[in-house]
């Protein structure tokens, strides 16, 4: 059952989770010995505690390469959607949720392998949308960062309209946009139900262009504290 099924049509949610236990360190940037290792095994017990207890929900961070320095900060990172398929096929009530940047995911892959842990957890994967902000990682990648806002977003927004034809639509479709050209392409298994959709990394400078069309994800958004907070990453 997905964190979205707790509550009523109509409600303003609050949902309690844990954000970045898949990387090294977790959120705290220091160097004392106790520091989080993002190993499977603590991961994999960390969930496991979690759904004991009643948590909505993981929430991870993509990240490719590591911030340097004497602890190498997010050096160590357990890819997002493996981990979560992971985690999900092992657990029995959490949500946890996959991240992917736009621009390092095809949405076609992306659509059927968020389709296939769907199956694997029963309902409870969730996605959440990044469009990108460090450049290293970008160059790390072979991939250019946009240096505007605008850009970036409206990639992201297209590249989740293909994700949602692809987990609605029945038959095969073309798609003919501005940054995806496919063809003959059709979704199939779909999700069982609508899936916790996220729209992280926001941006105000995003927001405000009258240019920009915000991110429509699902039929409710929701982060690791309230309803409407944006974090980027």
């Amino acid at each position: 059952m997905s964190m979205l099924d707790k509550t009523a049509p109509n409600a303003q949610p609050f949902f309690l989770g844990t954000f970045a236990s898949n990387c090294s360190g977790g959120m705290t940037v220091t160097k004392v010995p106790e520091r989080w290792v993002s190993s499977w095994d603590n991961n994999l017990r960390l969930a496991r505690l979690l759904d004991e207890a009643g948590i909505d929900f993981m929430l991870p961070i993509a990240r490719w390469i590591g911030y340097g320095g004497e602890t190498n900060f997010h050096g160590n990172v357990l890819e997002t959607i493996t981990w979560a398929a992971g985690l999900l096929a092992l657990t029995r009530n959490i949500t946890v949720f996959a991240t992917t940047h736009t621009a390092a995911n095809h949405p076609v892959v992306v659509a059927k392998q968020l389709a296939t842990i769907d199956q694997i957890s029963r309902g409870r994967i969730g996605l959440n949308i990044v469009a990108g902000w460090n450049k290293p990682e970008y160059e790390a990648l072979g991939l250019t960062l946009p240096d505007d806002h605008v850009t970036r977003y409206g990639y992201a927004q297209e590249w989740f309209d293909i994700v949602r034809a692809l987990w609605s639509r029945t038959e095969a479709f073309d798609w003919d946009g501005t940054w995806f050209k496919l063809k003959n392409v059709l979704g199939d298994p779909r999700p069982s139900s609508p899936l916790p959709i996220l729209n992280a990394a926001g941006s105000e400078e995003a927001a405000n262009s009258p240019s920009a069309t915000p991110i429509s994800c699902s039929r409710r958004q929701s982060t690791s504290r309230a309803r409407g907070t944006r974090s980027r990453h």
